[in-house]
């Protein structure tokens, strides 16, 4: 479980949060959206504790985060790149690889464990960054737009993988996306942020479970609309 109490964070003289307070539930998937520059990357940061800020966090000592670049380290095999982020984290070597191995499987690229970035598409580069960030031995994921510049197909895919590691895990998740499409796939929740001092402009609740919400076509077609109002209105 995340929770943020009185979260203060300033730029010079720019008040971007004052006292928000947010709770995020234990396996809970949160999509956070809003207009560009409103601060959804700033609680993120302040989260990773990247940025100064005053205030309460809970449940972030150990956080996996997913960027908008899949930042994969060019000299090493798709499976050495997830084995860099967790292997000192485990005694056992062979434990950790096999994590990896099976994280990578899952993420659809089993027979790429050898492959470079370099040879990789956009879509399995991002791929292996799912299974970094879900292997990595934290509760918390945060991930900033980490779709972001795919096809709609690749992007569709990639959705599908998430949800896919995510029930394997038992972390909670915080999701900053522009995508409303993404966020009625993947979220159990969404809010809308905006304002200055930024605040919670709205709370939407996506009750339908993620396996069965592509055969309600009108439920999430209706949660898309309120959504996007939301967003418009901030």
């Amino acid at each position: 479980m995340l929770e943020i109490r009185n979260l203060c964070v300033k730029y010079g003289d720019k008040t971007v949060f004052e006292n928000f307070n947010l709770t995020v539930g234990d396996r809970e998937i949160l999509c956070v959206m809003g207009k560009s520059g409103c601060g959804k990357t700033t609680l993120l940061n302040s989260i990773a504790g990247l940025v100064a800020h005053t205030g309460e966090i809970r449940g972030a000592d150990s956080v996996s985060y997913m960027f908008q670049e899949d930042r994969l380290i060019p000299s090493l095999t798709a499976l050495e790149n997830v084995m860099f982020a967790i292997a000192h984290r485990f005694k056992d070597k062979k434990e950790a690889e096999k994590l990896a191995v099976d994280a990578l499987e899952a993420a659809g690229l089993e027979g790429f464990e050898n492959r470079y970035p370099h040879t990789l598409s956009g879509g399995q580069a991002a791929r292996v960054s799912l299974a970094r960030a879900f292997c990595y031995p934290s509760e918390l994921l945060i991930t900033d737009e980490p779709f972001k510049g795919l096809d709609i197909a690749t992007a569709d895919i990639l959705e599908k993988y998430f949800a896919g590691l995510f029930a394997r895990s038992q972390k909670c998740a915080v999701i900053v996306s522009h995508s409303v499409e993404e966020a009625v796939a993947l979220a159990d929740r969404v809010i809308v942020l905006g304002g200055s001092p930024c605040e919670i402009k709205a709370e939407i609740m996506i009750e339908k479970p993620r396996g069965e919400r592509e055969k309600d076509i009108a439920c999430l077609a209706g949660k898309a609309a309120e959504i996007k109002k939301s967003i418009i209105e901030s």
